[in-house]
Protein backbone atom coordinates (compact mmCIF):
# COMPACT_ATOMS: atom_id res chain seq x y z
CA UNK A 1 0.00 0.00 0.00
CA UNK A 2 1.41 3.40 -0.98
CA UNK A 3 2.18 5.79 1.87
CA UNK A 4 -0.72 8.11 2.64
CA UNK A 5 0.37 9.43 6.02
CA UNK A 6 -2.28 7.59 8.01
CA UNK A 7 -2.35 4.54 10.20
CA UNK A 8 -4.82 2.16 8.56
CA UNK A 9 -7.40 2.58 11.32
CA UNK A 10 -7.00 6.33 11.93
CA UNK A 11 -10.29 8.01 12.73
CA UNK A 12 -10.91 10.60 10.02
CA UNK A 13 -13.24 12.53 12.33
CA UNK A 14 -10.28 13.23 14.62
CA UNK A 15 -8.30 14.89 11.85
CA UNK A 16 -8.80 18.47 10.61
CA UNK A 17 -9.04 18.52 6.83
CA UNK A 18 -7.87 15.08 5.73
CA UNK A 19 -5.09 15.31 3.13
CA UNK A 20 -4.32 11.58 2.77
CA UNK A 21 -5.34 11.61 -0.90
CA UNK A 22 -2.86 14.39 -1.57
CA UNK A 23 -0.17 12.53 0.37
CA UNK A 24 -0.72 9.38 -1.67
CA UNK A 25 -0.64 11.45 -4.88
CA UNK A 26 2.57 13.29 -4.06
CA UNK A 27 4.60 10.68 -2.17
CA UNK A 28 5.81 8.42 -5.01
CA UNK A 29 7.42 11.28 -6.91
CA UNK A 30 9.74 12.75 -4.31
CA UNK A 31 9.79 10.14 -1.53
CA UNK A 32 10.68 6.68 -2.90
CA UNK A 33 11.35 5.14 0.53
CA UNK A 34 8.01 6.30 1.93
CA UNK A 35 6.29 4.81 -1.08
CA UNK A 36 8.18 1.52 -0.70
CA UNK A 37 7.42 1.23 3.03
CA UNK A 38 3.73 2.07 2.68
CA UNK A 39 1.19 2.78 5.40
CA UNK A 40 1.58 1.63 8.99
CA UNK A 41 -1.13 -0.65 10.34
CA UNK A 42 -1.14 1.06 13.74
CA UNK A 43 -0.46 4.45 15.28
CA UNK A 44 1.84 5.55 18.09
CA UNK A 45 -0.01 6.13 21.35
CA UNK A 46 2.60 8.34 23.00
CA UNK A 47 5.25 10.83 21.90
CA UNK A 48 7.80 8.27 23.10
CA UNK A 49 6.90 5.31 20.93
CA UNK A 50 8.07 2.00 22.39
CA UNK A 51 8.17 -1.60 21.20
CA UNK A 52 9.73 -4.90 22.31
CA UNK A 53 12.39 -6.89 20.48
CA UNK A 54 13.15 -10.50 21.30
CA UNK A 55 15.92 -12.82 20.11
CA UNK A 56 16.53 -16.56 19.96
CA UNK A 57 19.20 -18.18 22.11
CA UNK A 58 22.64 -17.94 20.49
CA UNK A 59 24.03 -20.92 18.59
CA UNK A 60 27.66 -19.80 18.45
CA UNK A 61 30.32 -18.63 20.86
CA UNK A 62 34.11 -18.24 20.71
CA UNK A 63 36.99 -19.88 22.53
CA UNK A 64 38.53 -17.35 24.90
CA UNK A 65 41.84 -19.26 25.22
CA UNK A 66 43.78 -21.54 22.92
CA UNK A 67 42.79 -25.22 22.90
CA UNK A 68 45.45 -27.95 22.78
CA UNK A 69 45.24 -30.92 20.45
CA UNK A 70 45.45 -33.45 23.30
CA UNK A 71 42.34 -35.19 24.61
CA UNK A 72 43.63 -34.44 28.11
CA UNK A 73 42.36 -30.88 27.81
CA UNK A 74 38.66 -31.29 28.44
CA UNK A 75 38.00 -27.84 29.91
CA UNK A 76 37.10 -25.34 27.23
CA UNK A 77 37.18 -21.64 28.05
CA UNK A 78 34.46 -19.73 26.18
CA UNK A 79 33.18 -16.19 26.18
CA UNK A 80 29.69 -17.14 27.44
CA UNK A 81 29.26 -20.46 29.26
CA UNK A 82 25.53 -19.72 29.73
CA UNK A 83 25.02 -20.34 26.01
CA UNK A 84 25.66 -24.05 26.56
CA UNK A 85 23.68 -26.92 28.10
CA UNK A 86 24.59 -30.43 29.14
CA UNK A 87 24.37 -32.66 26.10
CA UNK A 88 25.12 -29.94 23.54
CA UNK A 89 27.03 -31.24 20.55
CA UNK A 90 29.40 -28.49 19.41
CA UNK A 91 31.87 -28.12 16.59
CA UNK A 92 35.10 -26.10 16.47
CA UNK A 93 36.79 -26.21 13.09
CA UNK A 94 36.57 -29.90 12.08
CA UNK A 95 36.42 -31.31 15.61
CA UNK A 96 33.11 -32.21 17.25
CA UNK A 97 32.74 -32.29 21.04
CA UNK A 98 29.98 -33.02 23.52
CA UNK A 99 29.37 -30.78 26.53
CA UNK A 100 29.39 -32.84 29.74
CA UNK A 101 29.53 -30.04 32.31
CA UNK A 102 28.90 -26.30 32.45
CA UNK A 103 30.67 -24.03 34.94
CA UNK A 104 29.85 -20.45 35.84
CA UNK A 105 33.39 -19.15 35.25
CA UNK A 106 32.91 -19.27 31.47
CA UNK A 107 34.34 -22.77 31.25
CA UNK A 108 32.60 -25.85 29.90
CA UNK A 109 33.64 -29.48 30.19
CA UNK A 110 33.69 -31.39 26.92
CA UNK A 111 34.34 -34.83 25.53
CA UNK A 112 36.98 -34.31 22.83
CA UNK A 113 36.92 -35.95 19.41
CA UNK A 114 33.24 -36.89 19.64
CA UNK A 115 31.72 -39.08 16.94
CA UNK A 116 35.05 -40.26 15.54
CA UNK A 117 36.44 -36.78 14.81
CA UNK A 118 40.07 -35.98 15.54
CA UNK A 119 41.09 -33.72 18.45
CA UNK A 120 43.15 -30.83 17.08
CA UNK A 121 44.46 -27.50 18.35
CA UNK A 122 42.19 -24.46 18.12
CA UNK A 123 43.21 -20.81 18.28
CA UNK A 124 41.86 -18.08 20.52
CA UNK A 125 38.67 -16.73 18.97
CA UNK A 126 37.79 -19.97 17.16
CA UNK A 127 34.02 -20.26 16.69
CA UNK A 128 32.23 -22.89 18.76
CA UNK A 129 29.02 -23.73 16.92
CA UNK A 130 26.21 -25.55 18.75
CA UNK A 131 24.90 -28.23 16.39
CA UNK A 132 22.11 -29.36 18.69
CA UNK A 133 21.34 -30.90 22.07
CA UNK A 134 21.19 -34.63 22.76
CA UNK A 135 18.73 -35.16 25.63
CA UNK A 136 18.71 -38.21 27.89
CA UNK A 137 15.84 -40.64 27.64
CA UNK A 138 13.27 -39.97 30.34
CA UNK A 139 15.17 -37.05 31.91
CA UNK A 140 13.41 -34.11 33.52
CA UNK A 141 13.14 -30.92 31.52
CA UNK A 142 15.91 -28.37 31.89
CA UNK A 143 15.51 -24.83 33.13
CA UNK A 144 13.55 -22.33 31.06
CA UNK A 145 15.87 -20.49 28.66
CA UNK A 146 13.48 -17.82 27.45
CA UNK A 147 15.27 -14.63 26.53
CA UNK A 148 14.23 -11.30 28.02
CA UNK A 149 12.67 -8.93 25.44
CA UNK A 150 14.45 -5.61 25.09
CA UNK A 151 12.45 -2.38 25.14
CA UNK A 152 13.25 -0.04 22.24
CA UNK A 153 11.94 3.46 21.67
CA UNK A 154 11.91 6.43 19.33
CA UNK A 155 10.35 9.87 19.61
CA UNK A 156 7.60 11.40 17.51
CA UNK A 157 8.66 14.52 15.61
CA UNK A 158 6.27 17.30 14.66
CA UNK A 159 6.28 18.35 11.00
CA UNK A 160 4.53 21.66 10.38
CA UNK A 161 4.21 24.28 7.65
CA UNK A 162 2.21 27.52 7.84
CA UNK A 163 0.07 28.94 5.02
CA UNK A 164 -1.13 32.52 4.62
CA UNK A 165 -2.97 33.75 1.54
CA UNK A 166 -4.34 37.30 1.30
CA UNK A 167 -7.97 37.83 0.44
CA UNK A 168 -6.94 39.56 -2.78
CA UNK A 169 -4.63 36.72 -3.89
CA UNK A 170 -7.36 34.18 -3.23
CA UNK A 171 -9.89 36.25 -5.16
CA UNK A 172 -7.86 36.98 -8.28
CA UNK A 173 -5.74 33.83 -8.36
CA UNK A 174 -2.44 33.58 -10.21
CA UNK A 175 -1.43 32.82 -13.74
CA UNK A 176 -2.37 29.20 -14.40
CA UNK A 177 -4.00 28.87 -10.97
CA UNK A 178 -7.61 29.25 -9.97
CA UNK A 179 -7.14 28.63 -6.25
CA UNK A 180 -4.05 30.00 -4.53
CA UNK A 181 -4.88 28.32 -1.20
CA UNK A 182 -5.17 24.86 -2.76
CA UNK A 183 -1.86 25.36 -4.57
CA UNK A 184 -0.17 26.42 -1.33
CA UNK A 185 -1.46 23.29 0.43
CA UNK A 186 0.04 21.07 -2.27
CA UNK A 187 3.40 22.87 -2.22
CA UNK A 188 3.74 22.86 1.59
CA UNK A 189 2.67 19.21 1.81
CA UNK A 190 5.25 18.26 -0.80
CA UNK A 191 7.90 19.97 1.35
CA UNK A 192 6.72 18.19 4.49
CA UNK A 193 6.81 14.81 2.76
CA UNK A 194 10.33 15.58 1.57
CA UNK A 195 11.34 16.44 5.15
CA UNK A 196 9.73 13.26 6.47
CA UNK A 197 11.59 11.15 3.89
CA UNK A 198 14.92 12.77 4.80
CA UNK A 199 14.19 12.31 8.49
CA UNK A 200 13.52 8.59 8.01
CA UNK A 201 17.00 8.30 6.55
CA UNK A 202 19.10 10.89 8.36
CA UNK A 203 17.18 12.06 11.43
CA UNK A 204 18.77 12.06 14.86
CA UNK A 205 17.36 12.39 18.34
CA UNK A 206 18.60 13.91 21.57
CA UNK A 207 17.75 11.38 24.27
CA UNK A 208 18.20 14.09 26.89
CA UNK A 209 14.80 15.60 26.10
CA UNK A 210 11.35 14.29 25.36
CA UNK A 211 10.32 17.72 24.09
CA UNK A 212 8.28 20.59 25.45
CA UNK A 213 7.18 24.11 24.52
CA UNK A 214 10.83 25.14 24.79
CA UNK A 215 12.69 21.98 23.70
CA UNK A 216 12.26 20.45 20.25
CA UNK A 217 11.64 16.71 19.99
CA UNK A 218 13.16 14.79 17.06
CA UNK A 219 13.16 11.23 15.79
CA UNK A 220 16.12 8.97 15.06
CA UNK A 221 16.46 7.84 11.45
CA UNK A 222 17.79 4.69 9.82
CA UNK A 223 21.43 5.68 9.26
CA UNK A 224 22.19 6.61 12.88
CA UNK A 225 20.34 3.51 14.15
CA UNK A 226 22.44 0.96 12.23
CA UNK A 227 25.45 -0.44 14.06
CA UNK A 228 25.90 -4.19 13.49
CA UNK A 229 26.11 -4.63 9.73
CA UNK A 230 28.03 -1.47 8.81
CA UNK A 231 30.94 -2.00 6.41
CA UNK A 232 33.43 0.61 5.25
CA UNK A 233 34.72 0.15 1.72
CA UNK A 234 36.09 2.08 -1.24
CA UNK A 235 34.58 1.53 -4.66
CA UNK A 236 31.19 -0.17 -4.69
CA UNK A 237 31.45 -3.65 -6.21
CA UNK A 238 29.20 -6.70 -6.40
CA UNK A 239 31.57 -8.38 -3.96
CA UNK A 240 31.01 -5.66 -1.34
CA UNK A 241 27.26 -5.80 -1.90
CA UNK A 242 27.38 -9.57 -1.41
CA UNK A 243 29.51 -9.19 1.73
CA UNK A 244 26.89 -6.90 3.27
CA UNK A 245 24.03 -9.21 2.33
CA UNK A 246 25.90 -12.13 3.89
CA UNK A 247 26.62 -10.10 7.03
CA UNK A 248 22.87 -9.49 7.42
CA UNK A 249 22.18 -13.16 6.65
CA UNK A 250 24.68 -14.29 9.28
CA UNK A 251 22.75 -12.22 11.82
CA UNK A 252 19.59 -14.15 10.94
CA UNK A 253 18.05 -11.81 8.36
CA UNK A 254 16.57 -13.50 5.31
CA UNK A 255 14.24 -10.76 4.13
CA UNK A 256 16.38 -7.87 2.84
CA UNK A 257 14.17 -6.55 0.02
CA UNK A 258 15.32 -2.95 -0.54
CA UNK A 259 18.65 -1.51 -1.66
CA UNK A 260 18.66 2.27 -1.32
CA UNK A 261 21.38 4.09 -3.24
CA UNK A 262 22.15 7.72 -4.13
CA UNK A 263 22.42 8.54 -7.86
CA UNK A 264 26.21 8.04 -8.05
CA UNK A 265 26.10 4.56 -6.49
CA UNK A 266 22.90 3.63 -8.35
CA UNK A 267 24.73 4.28 -11.63
CA UNK A 268 27.51 1.95 -10.52
CA UNK A 269 24.99 -0.79 -9.76
CA UNK A 270 23.35 -0.26 -13.15
CA UNK A 271 26.74 -0.45 -14.88
CA UNK A 272 27.11 -4.05 -13.73
CA UNK A 273 24.49 -4.87 -16.32
CA UNK A 274 26.42 -3.38 -19.24
CA UNK A 275 28.34 -6.57 -20.03
CA UNK A 276 25.05 -8.48 -20.24
CA UNK A 277 23.26 -6.09 -22.62
CA UNK A 278 22.60 -7.36 -26.11
CA UNK A 279 21.08 -4.94 -28.63
CA UNK A 280 19.69 -6.23 -31.90
CA UNK A 281 19.74 -4.27 -35.15
CA UNK A 282 16.03 -3.43 -35.06
CA UNK A 283 16.12 -1.91 -31.55
CA UNK A 284 16.28 1.85 -31.06
CA UNK A 285 16.34 1.87 -27.26
CA UNK A 286 19.44 1.23 -25.16
CA UNK A 287 18.67 0.18 -21.59
CA UNK A 288 21.28 0.25 -18.87
CA UNK A 289 19.48 0.13 -15.54
CA UNK A 290 19.21 -2.33 -12.68
CA UNK A 291 15.91 -2.06 -10.85
CA UNK A 292 16.01 -5.54 -9.24
CA UNK A 293 19.10 -7.26 -7.84
CA UNK A 294 18.92 -11.03 -7.36
CA UNK A 295 21.61 -13.00 -5.56
CA UNK A 296 22.07 -16.02 -3.29
CA UNK A 297 20.47 -13.94 -0.53
CA UNK A 298 17.20 -13.19 -2.29
CA UNK A 299 15.70 -10.49 -4.46
CA UNK A 300 15.99 -6.78 -3.69
CA UNK A 301 14.46 -3.73 -5.34
CA UNK A 302 17.10 -1.13 -6.13
CA UNK A 303 15.76 2.36 -5.34
CA UNK A 304 17.53 5.60 -6.13
CA UNK A 305 17.28 8.27 -3.45
CA UNK A 306 18.41 11.85 -3.94
CA UNK A 307 18.46 12.34 -0.17
CA UNK A 308 20.96 9.63 0.78
CA UNK A 309 24.60 10.85 1.07
CA UNK A 310 26.56 9.86 -2.01
CA UNK A 311 29.11 7.77 -0.09
CA UNK A 312 26.69 5.17 1.29
CA UNK A 313 24.28 2.40 0.29
CA UNK A 314 21.62 1.11 2.69
CA UNK A 315 19.97 -2.33 2.66
CA UNK A 316 16.65 -2.69 4.43
CA UNK A 317 14.08 -5.30 5.39
CA UNK A 318 10.93 -3.28 4.78
CA UNK A 319 8.83 -5.61 6.97
CA UNK A 320 10.81 -4.38 9.99
CA UNK A 321 10.40 -0.63 9.35
CA UNK A 322 7.27 1.42 9.89
CA UNK A 323 6.63 5.13 9.57
CA UNK A 324 4.16 5.56 12.42
CA UNK A 325 1.92 8.60 12.99
CA UNK A 326 0.92 9.65 16.47
CA UNK A 327 -2.74 8.73 16.93
CA UNK A 328 -4.93 11.47 15.45
CA UNK A 329 -1.89 13.42 14.23
CA UNK A 330 -1.56 12.28 10.64
CA UNK A 331 -0.93 15.06 8.12
CA UNK A 332 -3.92 17.40 8.08
CA UNK A 333 -4.72 20.99 7.15
CA UNK A 334 -6.00 23.11 10.03
CA UNK A 335 -7.53 26.53 9.45
CA UNK A 336 -6.35 29.12 11.98
CA UNK A 337 -8.24 32.07 13.42
CA UNK A 338 -8.80 34.92 11.02
CA UNK A 339 -6.94 38.04 12.19
CA UNK A 340 -7.04 40.23 9.10
CA UNK A 341 -7.67 40.21 5.37
CA UNK A 342 -6.08 36.81 4.81
CA UNK A 343 -6.67 33.09 5.10
CA UNK A 344 -4.35 31.47 7.60
CA UNK A 345 -3.77 27.79 8.23
CA UNK A 346 -1.18 25.09 8.72
CA UNK A 347 -0.44 21.56 7.66
CA UNK A 348 0.77 19.54 10.64
CA UNK A 349 1.57 15.94 11.37
CA UNK A 350 3.55 13.99 13.97
CA UNK A 351 5.52 10.87 13.03
CA UNK A 352 8.20 8.52 14.25
CA UNK A 353 10.20 5.66 12.72
CA UNK A 354 10.01 2.18 14.19
CA UNK A 355 13.13 0.30 13.13
CA UNK A 356 13.00 -3.23 14.48
CA UNK A 357 16.09 -5.44 14.82
CA UNK A 358 18.77 -3.10 13.52
CA UNK A 359 21.00 -6.14 12.91
CA UNK A 360 18.55 -7.25 10.21
CA UNK A 361 19.57 -4.26 8.07
CA UNK A 362 22.92 -3.08 6.74
CA UNK A 363 24.91 -0.19 5.32
CA UNK A 364 28.01 0.36 3.20
CA UNK A 365 29.70 3.70 3.84
CA UNK A 366 32.86 5.62 2.97
CA UNK A 367 32.27 4.70 -0.66
CA UNK A 368 34.40 6.37 -3.29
Amino acid sequence: MAFNGLATYDAFSAIGEDVSDLVAFLAPYETPLLDALGTSDYAAMNVKHEWLEDTLNPTTDVASTAVASTTAQTGLNVAHSTYFRLGDIIQIDDEVMMVNSVFTANTIGVTRGYGGTTPVAHAVGATASIIGNAALEGEDTDEDRSTVPVRKANYCQIFKAGIKVSGTAQAVGWLGSANRLADAKVARLRELLRDLEKTILLGRTDVATIGSDSARRSTAGVVCSLATNVLSCGTLTESWLGNLLQSCYDQGSRDIDLILAPPKQKRIISSWNSSRIHVTNDETTFRNAVEVYESDFGVQRVIMSRWLPEDMVVMLDSSRIKVVPLAGRSFAYEELAKTGDSIRGQIVGEYTIELRNENAHGMLHNLA
